[in-house]
């Protein structure tokens, strides 16, 4: 069971925004002069960064499917990458190689002498994620860590993810179940895999009552280092001990220096799923640039993957079969991921998308005939690259080729 996605989670992604756009004033130096000592607010308006971003398309995914499709979230991710939004150098490149064709899998693998990246940057996103799964946070930590390798396959930064995803689901049960600091963290250290990450947040748990922020991040990190590890911690740390109470939440957050956009984002994601966006000063929502309307797609406008107890059923007898030379314009894919057109050609065919492959079902039988995988095209747009066919003759007797008509039609030509 799972909450409203545009109640905690939209909360959560107010949270996050406000915090990282609050926090990456404090990068200027006339600003941070003038207001960072006296914890006054710079006037607005107050840019948004990367972090934003993502956690936009985090948001978006997640409501219009009803669940994360990570061939969907990647793709976004590229799609919609800003250079001017204070991306890295190996994120901008390896968003940049996706938009052109390259293997997401394979540049995520080979970041880092073949590490992968041990960052924040998946752990600054997931607020809004997390938020959805109050009524068990324990359900959240697949879904957070299927985000996270995306672009952070490092373990530490995969675990990193996930505490901020607990943290954020515990934080909205909170609303209701009110907890202590020290038990807030622990649970949180719970659900979060063994390992460094593990182990700082249980530093955190020992550190949870002492007043200076300064000798807490001495300890646990500011995020100077952009890691996980170096940044989580503190990040959930200044939410225990302030989680209902947004302002000072973000400023103590804020206040210990380092990466301060992407710990305020935590911070601010986790402790609005708690207060609601209402807990937000008004002053600092205006003084936020307005997120974009791609981050607000109709709820389950994208039909999700049919459970298992459906009428669809799958290929008995899978073989490889040719397909068609064409290609979707992203209006056309968007069509099809929609899983519907108009008049749902007669009631023949019912289909949908799950990571990157078209599942066609006749409608009658509910037996799936052609499972076709799609790829983007380098320039712009996306073409089926291979697929298979029914070959049990009981469920399937036709032709072997995917009809081309047949993808013109579920792209809603």
């Amino acid at each position: 069971m799972m909450t409203e996605p545009n109640g905690p989670a939209l909360d959560a992604l107010n949270g996050l925004s406000v915090g990282d756009a609050l926090g990456a004033q404090f990068f200027v130096p006339e600003t941070a002069r003038a207001h960072f000592a006296s914890r006054t607010e710079p006037p607005g308006p107050w840019p948004w960064t990367d972090d934003t971003e993502m956690a936009c398309s985090v948001y978006a995914a997640q409501r219009e499917r009803g669940s994360i499709d990570t061939f969907d979230l990647t793709h976004a991710f590229a799609r919609r990458h800003d250079f001017d939004r204070g991306y890295g150098p190996a994120a901008n490149r390896m968003l940049r190689l996706i938009r052109e064709g390259g293997d997401a899998k394979a540049l995520a693998a080979e970041l880092f002498d073949g590490q992968g990246s041990y960052g924040n940057g998946a752990a600054m996103r997931v607020a809004p994620l997390g938020a959805v799964y109050a009524d068990d946070p324990s359900a959240v930590v697949r879904p957070a860590a299927d985000t996270a390798v995306i672009t952070h396959i490092h373990p530490q930064a995969v675990d990193g993810t996930i505490a901020v995803a607990v943290a954020a689901a515990y934080a909205v049960r909170a609303r209701t179940e009110p907890v202590t600091p020290k038990a807030f963290l622990e649970a949180v250290v719970e659900l979060t895999p063994y390992g460094a990450l593990r182990g700082a947040l249980t530093e955190a748990v020992r550190l949870v009552d002492v007043p200076d922020l300064r000798t807490t991040a001495r300890a646990l990190g500011n995020g100077s280092r952009t890691s996980a590890v170096d940044t989580v911690p503190y990040a959930l740390w200044c939410a225990a001990r302030n989680l209902t109470d947004y302002r000072s939440a973000v400023w103590e957050a804020i206040g210990a220096g380092g990466d301060m956009d992407t710990v305020a984002a935590i911070t601010g994601g986790v402790v609005a799923a708690c207060t609601g966006t209402v807990g937000i000063p008004a002053a600092w929502m205006a003084a936020r640039e307005p997120l974009p309307g791609w981050a607000f797609p109709e709820p389950g406008s994208v039909r999700a993957a049919p459970a298992d107890d459906s009428y669809l059923k799958p290929l008995r007898l899978p073989r490889p079969c040719p397909v068609p030379d064409l290609v979707w314009t992203e209006e056309q894919w968007q069509r099809v991921r929609s899983g519907r057109i108009p008049g749902d050609i007669d009631g023949r065919w019912a289909f949908y998308t799950a990571e990157g492959v078209l599942y066609l079902h006749r409608s009658w039988t509910g037996f799936e005939i052609w499972r076709v995988r799609v790829a983007p095209v380098k320039g712009g747009g996306w073409r089926p690259v291979s697929a298979l066919v029914e070959a049990y003759p009981e469920h399937y007797k036709g032709d072997h080729e995917v009809p081309e008509g047949l993808l013109r039609t579920v792209a809603g030509d």
